[in-house]
């Protein structure tokens, strides 16, 4: 008998899709469809309800941060000062800056970071989008908070390099954050160091 037709298909079928999602691979699908699989019923149908409820997600179209709202909460808040852009590669990352509740500006969501290796250019990111929100609302700083690996740093000095004709400061998040560590995954004061130590 071959292995296909010894797994049931359904389960064939839900490990193959997991892996559809980055930084999957099989053994991450296998942890997350076999765990799932040990829950009880109630737990199987709050979690399947949470996933069809990301359906309602989209991107906002000021900042490109993912909301449930056309303008999301931080870009129609008028206590937020739009003269003071986080620009960071993920939603994700944003959200780790916000908790820490002393950031007032805006945020910008590149969707990325600059990778010739994984095929993603500066045009694959949300870099126009950011030019034209400079423009609009002429911001006195552009902090530049992308992760702290080969990566980010090339996405950093890009946007350094194209926007330095513009008549904003543009600072980068200070190097408290170990190389090579993911923003979203930094622990909070480190973190907050960074930030105030930008230049």
């Amino acid at each position: 008998m071959a292995f296909e037709d010894f797994i049931p298909r359904n389960l064939l079928k839900a490990l193959e899709d997991i892996k559809n999602i980055p930084g999957y691979g099989e053994k991450n699908a296998s942890r997350f469809v076999y765990g799932f699989l040990k829950l009880d019923e109630i737990k199987k149908e709050s979690i399947v309800k949470s996933l069809e409820n990301l359906f309602s997600i989209r991107q906002c179209k000021e900042c490109n941060i993912l909301t449930d709202q056309e303008v999301c909460a931080i870009c129609s808040n008028p206590k937020r000062s739009k003269k003071y852009i986080a620009v960071v590669e993920e939603s994700q990352d944003a959200y780790k800056i916000e908790k820490l509740e002393r950031f007032k500006g805006v945020y910008h969501i590149l969707g990325g970071r600059i990778s010739p290796l994984e095929g993603i250019a500066p045009e694959d990111l949300s870099i126009e989008l950011l030019k034209e929100r400079i423009k609009k609302y002429n911001p006195k700083e552009i902090i530049i908070a992308t992760n702290p690996n080969p990566e980010g740093e090339a996405t950093a000095n890009y946007l350094i390099r194209i926007l330095k004709h513009y008549n904003v400061k543009i600072t980068r998040i200070a190097t408290a954050i170990q190389f090579g560590t993911l923003i979203e995954y930094v622990d909070d004061l480190s973190l907050e160091e960074s930030i105030e130590r930008r230049e």
